[in-house]
C-alpha cells in the first residue's frame, strides 16, 4: 500500500488537510499519515481543529518552536528529513504556504520522495513577505502543483513551470467550508458573542508583521478599529502575536474600553465561519478569510498592499487598503455599501465540493 504523509503547520493548512485525508480514507488504497508541525501552538488555534474536522489525533507530531522564520523552517526541515530516512514514503502532500509547506517540500525533494502542493501557483509578488519566499521555493521543487485559481496557471507558465505538472482542481478550503456547513451554522456560539451580535457587527483580524509588529503601523490599526466602533459592533480575535504586541505598546486598554469592540481569544473554526456569515463585512490582513467571503458574498477589506489571491478582488467581495491611506475609513464604508448593493451572486470556478476528487484523481494517476 502506498505512502502518504499530509504535512501541517497552521490553522488554514488543517483546514486545507481535512477534505483531503478523509477523500483519500474513502478510497481505501493509502496508508496515510498526518504530520503536525506545531507551529500553531495555541489550543484554538490548531488542536481543536483537528476535533471539529473529525480528523485523528496527528501520527507524527514534531512541536517546532522558534524566534525567526529561517530557525523554525530548518528545526521543521531536520525533523521531516529524520522521518523520511525511518519510513519510505511515496508522497509528501504540503498545503498553503507557511514554513511548514517549504520545510516539507525540501525534506521531500532532498529525500527522493514526490512532492505535491496544494493551493499552487498563488503570488502577491512581493518578496518582503515570507509566505511569497515559500510559494515560489514549494512551486518549484514540487512534482505535482494543485492550483486553485486561474492566476496561477499564467503564474506558473510564466515562471516556466512544465505543464505537466499543474493541475487546475480548484480551492480546497472552500470544500471544507462547504463540507462542514451545517455543522458552523448550527454551532452555539458563546452568550456574550451572541448578545454582541443583536447589532450591525464586523469580523476583524490582524496578524501580519508588517501591519502589528511596530508601534506605529499597529497605532494605525488601533484607530481604524475605534472609528469603525463608532458605525459597527467589531469582534477582534487577537492573535497570541497581536494580543503580546498590543500589550507591549500599551494600545489594548482603549480597545478594551469601548464597548462597540469585542476581544476575543482565537475563535474555534465553527464559530468564526458562523459569525463571518452572519457578518455585515470583515476587516482583516488575512489571505484564507478573503476566499471565505467571497464565497459567502460577505464584503471584506484587506490591509495590505498586494493579494496572492487577486480573483477575490475581480471576481469577489474583496478590496485592499494599504494601512496608511487618507480616508481609509470612509474608503472602506464605500466599498461596504458596493458590495451590498450588488445583485448577483460570486460564482468562480471550480470553488466547490469537488476539489479533493480531483486531487485523489491526480494522486491515483500518479502512484497506482
Amino acid at each position: 500500500m502506498k505512502k502518504i504523509l499530509l504535512i501541517a503547520g497552521t490553522r488554514p493548512n488543517f483546514i486545507k488537510l481535512a477534505p483531503l485525508y478523509h477523500r483519500l480514507k474513502e478510497e481505501n488504497k493509502f496508508d496515510i499519515r498526518i504530520c503536525h508541525t506545531g507551529q500553531h501552538y495555541d489550543f484554538n488555534m490548531s488542536d481543536v481543529f483537528w476535533k471539529c474536522l473529525d480528523l485523528p489525533t496527528p501520527d507524527f507530531s514534531l512541536n517546532i518552536s522558534g524566534s525567526f522564520v529561517a530557525e523554525i523552517i530548518g528545526k521543521t526541515l531536520t525533523s521531516i528529513g529524520s522521518l523520511f530516512q525511518e519510513i519510505k514514503f511515496d508522497l509528501v502532500v504540503v498545503f498553503g504556504d507557511v514554513n511548514a509547506t517549504v520545510a516539507g517540500a525540501i525534506a521531500g525533494a532532498q529525500s527522493g520522495v514526490k512532492v505535491m502542493h496544494i493551493e499552487a501557483g498563488l503570488r502577491s509578488y512581493d518578496r518582503r513577505m515570507p509566505e511569497e519566499v515559500n510559494r515560489v521555493l514549494t512551486d518549484h521543487i514540487s512534482d505535482f502543483l494543485m492550483v486553485s485559481e486561474n492566476s496561477g496557471l499564467k503564474n506558473l507558465q510564466d515562471e516556466g513551470i512544465n505543464s505537466d505538472k499543474v493541475h487546475f482542481v480548484g480551492n480546497i478550503m472552500i470544500e471544507s467550508l462547504l463540507r462542514t456547513k451545517q455543522q458552523w451554522k448550527n454551532t452555539k456560539l458563546a452568550i456574550d458573542v451572541q448578545e454582541f451580535i443583536t447589532q450591525p457587527f464586523a469580523i476583524s483580524t490582524f496578524h501580519r508583521p508588517e501591519n502589528v509588529d511596530s508601534e506605529e503601523t499597529l497605532k494605525k490599526v488601533v484607530d481604524i478599529l475605534l472609528a469603525t466602533a463608532q458605525k459597527y459592533r467589531v469582534i477582534l480575535p487577537l492573535h497570541p502575536r497581536t494580543a503580546l504586541r498590543l500589550k507591549d505598546y500599551d494600545l489594548i486598554t482603549e480597545l478594551k474600553k469601548n464597548k462597540n469592540i469585542l476581544l476575543t481569544k482565537p475563535l474555534p473554526y465553527f464559530d468564526f465561519l458562523k459569525l463571518v456569515s452572519l457578518s455585515d463585512f470583515v476587516f482583516t490582513d488575512s489571505g484564507g478569510i478573503q476566499e471565505e467571503t467571497t464565497f459567502l458574498n460577505i464584503p471584506c477589506i484587506t490591509f495590505r498592499n498586494n493579494t496572492e489571491r487577486p480573483i477575490t478582488i475581480t471576481d469577489g467581495t474583496n478590496q485592499l487598503l494599504g494601512i496608511s491611506e487618507k480616508g481609509i475609513v470612509q474608503k472602506m464604508f464605500d466599498h461596504i455599501e458596493l458590495q451590498q448593493n450588488k445583485t448577483e451572486k460570486n460564482i468562480i470556478t471550480l470553488w466547490d465540493n469537488k476539489v479533493s476528487i480531483r486531487i485523489v484523481s491526480t494522486i491515483k494517476n500518479a502512484l497506482l
